[in-house]
């Protein structure tokens, strides 16, 4: 069915998503690397609000991309796509996949900013080109009229603030018109500011909190933070975050260590006299 006719269930899908997180709902979401087809298609059954698939830092290949976009819009669940950078056409790419929407890395200030944003739209707002035929079009089976409605009313748009210098800007970037968060990244702004990975350093703890305020202070942008467990997510809503990501590779391999480690503890001490037993 067409998305003309309210038949496709991706469309409500996108702009539920869009609308509630302009509505600071409480969202969770989960940072992936292709491939991770079926990893996403758990995230949605699991009750993941939106994944993040990073193209950042993980392969970034087109065709790649759209299967697995269309696997997590087979189990609901929205999908925004943090490219490499600004460049207006790997924003098009990943929108036309039928991405909701963008997050966009290394953003310094405002008109950076604007750049993402006017690229991440059709005219007259922004500047992205128009073909239907794209899967996010429904491959040429809706109007041009209910495409460009659709676009507009669900595609959100991410910038990722992770440099010392944009802690400054931080407040601008967040008046953006039709901005829709400001993410912090933490491991980047770290090493930035000559502390590669300190988190809690009191630099770096400084700078995210001076961000978040100046974020949370104007504008129309929302707050999204970085947590790597239950305890983090909680501190980051408190701090005003809205958006709570998760990273996936981070989760797994935390997982793993800790089943390993209780499985080692848990074990009977290997001797030479079991050895000769068990031979």
């Amino acid at each position: 069915m067409s998305a003309e006719n309210g038949g496709a269930e991706t469309t409500v899908a996108r702009r539920a998503f869009a609308v509630r997180l302009r509505s600071r709902e409480q969202l969770a979401g989960l940072i992936v690397k292709m491939p991770c087809a079926s990893l996403l298609e758990t995230a949605g059954y699991s009750g993941f609000d939106f994944a993040v698939i990073d193209t950042e830092h993980g392969p970034g290949d087109g065709e790649m991309l759209e299967h697995h976009v269309r696997a997590a819009d087979s189990a609901g669940l929205p999908v925004l796509v943090r490219v490499t950078g600004s460049a207006a056409g790997e924003i098009l790419h990943a929108l036309d996949a039928g991405a909701a929407g963008i997050v966009a890395p290394h953003v310094r200030d405002a008109a950076a900013c604007e750049a993402v944003v006017r690229a991440a739209h059709y005219p007259p707002r922004g500047s992205r080109g128009l073909a239907t035929s794209t899967r996010a079009g429904f491959h040429g089976t809706t109007s041009v009229a209910a495409h460009l409605r659709d676009a507009s009313e669900r595609t959100v748009v991410i910038a990722q603030l992770e440099h010392g210098d944009a802690v400054e800007h931080a407040a601008s970037i967040a008046a953006v018109p039709q901005l829709d968060a400001v993410f912090i990244g933490p491991s980047d702004l770290s090493i930035s500011l000559g502390h590669p990975g300190e988190r809690d350093h009191p630099a770096v703890r400084d700078a995210i909190e001076r961000a978040s305020a100046a974020v949370l202070g104007g504008g129309e942008a929302a707050l999204c933070m970085l947590a790597d467990d239950e305890p983090a997510a909680r501190a980051a809503r408190a701090a005003g975050a809205t958006l709570v990501v998760f990273a996936a590779p981070q989760l797994i391999a935390a997982r793993l260590r800790t089943l390993v480690a209780a499985l080692r503890a848990s074990s009977p001490e290997v001797t030479e006299s079991t050895l000769e037993v068990r031979g």
